[in-house]
């Protein structure tokens, strides 16, 4: 496992073991690296693409790209993920884009290799913050951790709202 993913892995045990959100903001506001190595730390007025840029950064898949293109729709463009041989277009509804509709669809297209869970610590702010990581890491960490994992990681579901 590469060493980034280590060192998330070795935070986010600390933030379980502790079972409080305090110790999350201490783990992670202590943290000595680059958080951005670790974290996808997304405003709501985040440009959508940015969100695919901060996730490659941590991910180095160097498979994960983005591409907006003029489209005659409601929101006027479209933003086409990609991913190894898959090509997704986010699937936005009404006009513009949203950060929610952005997320899901790349979570959507990492599976089954990757899984972004949510920071749920986070929750209430105007900057979310959410952990890319290889799916068989959260699957250890959901099997090592069964009752608290997910009042700290929440998985996404369809009906997820991050920014509401």
């Amino acid at each position: 496992m590469q060493q980034q993913f280590l060192e998330t892995v070795a935070l986010i045990e600390k933030v379980l073991q502790s079972g409080t959100e305090e110790a999350y903001f201490e783990v992670f506001e202590q943290y000595e690296g680059d958080i951005y190595q670790i974290l996808m730390i997304v405003d709501w007025r985040e440009e959508d693409e940015a969100i695919i840029e901060y996730c490659e950064k941590i991910l180095q898949t160097r498979d994960l790209s983005v591409e907006t293109e003029s489209a005659d729709n409601a929101q006027g463009f479209i933003i086409r993920l990609h991913y190894k041989d898959q090509a997704l277009i986010i699937p936005y509804q009404g006009e513009g884009a949203d950060r929610d509709t952005t997320l899901k669809a790349l979570n959507q297209i990492l599976q089954p290799d990757y899984e972004i869970r949510f920071c749920v610590a986070s929750d209430g702010s105007d900057t979310l913050e959410f952990i890319p990581l290889p799916q068989k890491v959260w699957q250890k960490l959901d099997q090592k951790y069964p009752h608290n994992i997910d009042q700290f990681f929440r998985r996404f579901e369809p009906d997820s709202e991050f920014f509401g």
